[in-house]
């Protein structure tokens, strides 16, 4: 497992994104989950007709940060996107099999649309020192 793998499992699948539409940020708490092939590359589910489908619709571009954790290890990054993913729910709904407070927050999960945030870079920090990683 890499360092960054464990600073996800350190997340416990949750992660704060901020999105900026017409120079107004906005910030949220989302559930997410990670490719197993691909750890830069996190799904998230969305209703279709909510303001961050809005505010991503008019600019990809996000910074995201996950909670800290006792040791105050987080990913942090301002250089990342997310977009709607091509995906349907059938093709990613096994990362999500272990999160059953993901699945009781997302009643409708198939009637919802997939997001995906890929992380182009990150850094990962905590309170022994931080690192960067580079996905591009």
């Amino acid at each position: 497992m890499t360092l960054f793998e464990e600073y996800i499992q350190a997340s416990r699948g949750l992660a704060f994104v901020a999105t900026s539409k017409q120079n107004q940020p906005s910030i949220r708490i989302m559930g997410f989950a990670a490719d197993p092939d691909q750890p830069n590359m996190w799904y998230f589910n969305s209703k279709p007709n909510t303001e961050k489908m809005i505010d991503l619709a008019a600019n990809e571009n996000v910074s995201v940060i996950t909670p800290l954790n006792q040791n105050g290890a987080r990913i942090e990054s301002n250089h990342a996107t997310m977009r709607r993913s091509d995906k349907k729910w059938a093709d990613i709904k096994t990362l999500f099999a272990n999160n059953k407070s993901y699945l009781h927050a997302h009643p409708d999960v198939e009637n919802e649309v997939i997001l995906v945030l890929e992380i182009h870079s990150a850094r990962l920090a905590s309170y022994a020192g931080t690192e960067i990683v580079n996905f591009d």
